[in-house]
């Protein structure tokens, strides 16, 4: 009798833990987004990416995010023939709000056929990194956000990418090496 006793309390303790859990809004930790600037400027690009927030402590959070970065084959006048595919991922630190920097990787295979100097075709292996700033604006506010199953935002950076290694590079015309470049991003998200 005192084992049925204590099992009835066990599952009390329980039942009424999951059910104040239940009763407060859950933490949004997972999120999904897409670049909606790059398929339009630059053009031909397509990125996504799936973001778990690691941990936050009021408005100081941190998000790793792991995704991917298309660009099918174009003609560019200066290589020929070019496309690169790549697996991205890296870590976005939250400081006040929204405000942010977000270190960024990309690793995947780069192509070039009929190159515009030899006529050959390349094909590599990348790596590039990348440092950017920027700010996330909730379309919801917080007290409203927390009770709704997705949250969604935009996000806009800015910053540069830096090819750091290449296995097989490719002749280009009027190139100097590799630099820095500028970029700039517009995020669609949600927070589920």
């Amino acid at each position: 009798m005192k084992k049925a006793g204590l099992l009835i309390a066990i599952v009390l303790i329980v039942t009424s833990t999951i059910h104040a859990q239940t009763d407060s809004p859950a933490i949004k930790k997972w999120g999904a987004e897409v670049n909606l600037l790059w398929p339009i400027f630059p053009g031909n690009i397509y990125k996504g990416q799936v973001t778990f927030e690691t941990y936050r402590k009021k408005d100081f959070a941190g998000d790793a995010y792991i995704g991917f970065h298309i660009r099918p084959f174009e003609f560019r006048e200066d290589e020929g023939d070019f496309a690169n595919y790549a697996l991205t991922f890296g870590y976005r630190q939250f400081f006040w709000k929204g405000l942010h920097a977000e270190v960024y990787q990309a690793f995947g295979p780069g192509y070039n056929r009929n190159n515009v100097i030899d006529g050959k075709n390349y094909s590599s292996w990348d790596y590039e990194l990348g440092l950017l700033a920027g700010y996330r604006w909730e379309f919801i506010k917080k007290e409203k956000r927390d009770k709704l199953r997705i949250s969604p935002y935009i996000s806009s950076q800015h910053g540069f990418y830096y090819l750091a290694a290449q296995t097989n590079p490719h002749p280009i015309r009027n190139f100097d090496g590799e630099a820095p470049i500028y970029v700039g991003t517009l995020n669609f998200g949600v927070k589920f």
